[in-house]
């Protein structure tokens, strides 16, 4: 279990609210992994941690108990929800179809100055991934791992145009990511080699190959995330 209350870390300033800046706060230490699945969330320590009171830090697990984050259970307390195998291909089987037909819209009408941008990611990301083999390495590249594959992942469906397909993966962005860490160690390399032959795809206008790579590269992370859990 983590000590919280012994590392201090600054409120996330990201919302227009106090509430909402704090049940980002917390969003995140779940989805990065200080507050791992099952652990027991004391609302005191989380408080002294982001610098506010109980009463927003309450409100805000209340909020990530309807988003899926949290468990509440009478009597006993807050629980940072443990993702179950169904839960986690629930949503990459949804990612899988919406972002593999992206992926072929988007071939057939990329932008050169798109394909510019998604070689840059796909350049930071490997060159992140490869310099990481140490677990304290790993640690530390992590959230810019996971940020640089959302940024490619969403300039893809962009790409593609479809406003609804977004829409739902924009929803599902943090709950991905979530899962995802649990594998960033051991994904890294490969997926952006992967994320390398999507370009190709994608940059050679083959609509086919660029759905047929990002549906893999869906799969694969789902695979080992249901190894992983």
């Amino acid at each position: 279990m983590s000590d919280i209350a012994e590392q201090p870390t600054p409120l996330v300033v990201r919302g227009s609210t106090l509430r909402s800046q704090v049940k980002d706060a917390i969003e995140d230490l779940i989805v990065y992994g200080t507050l791992a699945p099952g652990e027991h969330v004391v609302e005191g320590a989380l408080a002294e941690r982001l610098g506010v009171s109980r009463q927003p830090v309450r409100e805000s697990l209340q909020m990530l108990a309807g988003a899926g984050f949290i468990n509440l259970v009478p009597g006993r307390g807050a629980f940072v929800h443990r993702p179950t195998p169904r839960q986690v291909m629930e949503v990459f089987h949804v990612r899988a179809v919406l972002e593999a037909d992206s992926a072929a819209v988007a071939a057939r009408s990329i932008s050169p100055n798109i394909v510019d941008q998604l070689a840059d990611i796909v350049e930071r990301g490997s060159a992140l991934a490869s310099g990481g083999s140490s677990a304290e390495a790993t640690e530390q590249d992590a959230r810019a791992l996971l940020d640089l594959n959302a940024t490619f992942h969403d300039l893809v469906t962009a790409a593609g145009g479809n406003r609804v397909a977004r829409r739902i993966l924009d929803d599902l962005e943090r709950r991905i990511a979530w899962f995802l860490a649990t594998i960033i160690a051991s994904r890294a390399a490969s997926s952006w080699t992967e994320h390398a032959e999507i370009l190709d795809a994608l940059r050679a206008g083959d609509a086919q190959k660029a759905s047929d790579r990002t549906r893999n590269h869906v799969l694969r992370s789902l695979e080992l995330i249901e190894f992983a859990i």
